[in-house]
């Protein structure tokens, strides 16, 4: 049966709970191949799109502080907060050496509150791998009326999504069409500013259309293999060798089909900015 949100609160409640308290534990939910592909991209996004360093910066979903982790190094913000709907994801950060750095700080809010305001305004509001996973369609757009909110002038929300051409939902995620995506970002006073595709094998495949049974079947195939690669025995070498491939795979495939498909038909998750309409 599909999951509510209240579940999967529920999940990551438990989930950070046993998160080893250390820096290590930030990389959690993260694919090393997929690190090394996105952050460049999301880096040279941010510099076309006016995001400067030393900017304020909100990061919802912080999760086990990946994200945190990457904003602080790669934009030195001035102010940079964490906030996650479970406490025992701020829980686990505040223990963390990223806690104790100048201008970053945690807090326990729920994006999807009405009327949510955690007493500032940013110039970035980052939410990555989040609005996927808040499938009751009240609470989705509460969720986009907030991140507005939080815009300070000027300001840009940063999200990754698919955008496919139909609604799909998996126990995990309702991942909305590129057409629900327009309407409820018009009623929320956003609109799409810009789109980067990001990965591909590396995650998801709902950036593909159709039945489970046709093309994406062989992709969760061809993704399946890459994975018992990954986890296959070998020493430093062959594991150095794997990864390198994996990555260069990824690059060159995004670099193929950007050459020749539109960012938003690409069979791969997209980092999306939004500003607000007027803006």
């Amino acid at each position: 049966m599909p999951m509510t949100q209240d579940d999967i609160r529920a999940y990551y409640e438990q989930q950070w709970g046993k998160t080893e308290r250390s820096s290590q534990g930030s990389m959690a939910y993260s694919n090393p191949v997929e690190v090394e592909v996105c952050e460049p991209i999301y880096e040279r996004f941010f510099a076309d799109s006016g995001i400067e360093r030393g900017c304020r910066v909100l990061d919802v979903g912080c999760g086990s502080g990946r994200w945190v982790r990457f904003l602080h190094r790669a934009l030195a913000p001035s102010q940079l907060v964490g906030v996650d709907y479970a406490s025992a994801s701020v829980a686990l950060l505040l223990e963390t050496e990223i806690a104790s750095r100048p201008g970053v700080s945690f807090a326990v809010a729920d994006i999807t509150q009405p009327g949510l305001d955690v007493g500032s305004r940013f110039d970035l509001v980052n939410i990555a791998n989040v609005l996927f996973h808040i499938p009751e369609d009240e609470k989705f757009d509460a969720a986009l009326v907030n991140l507005r909110r939080h815009l300070a002038p000027g300001g840009k929300v940063f999200l990754t999504d698919y955008l496919p051409r139909i609604t799909m939902r998996t126990e995990w995620m309702k991942v909305r069409s590129r057409y629900e995506w327009d309407e409820r970002l018009k009623a929320a006073g956003l609109r799409i500013a810009g789109m980067r595709p990001i990965s591909v094998f590396t995650n998801d495949p709902m950036g593909i259309d159709g039945p489970i049974d046709g093309t994406r079947k062989h992709f969760i195939e061809v993704r399946s293999r890459l994975g018992q690669l990954s986890s296959a025995t070998g020493n430093d070498d062959y594991r150095k060798f794997l990864h390198d491939t994996m990555v260069e795979l990824e690059r060159a495939i995004l670099g193929f089909c950007e050459e020749r498909v539109a960012p938003i038909d690409m069979p791969s998750q997209k980092l999306i900015s939004l500003v607000p309409i007027g803006g």
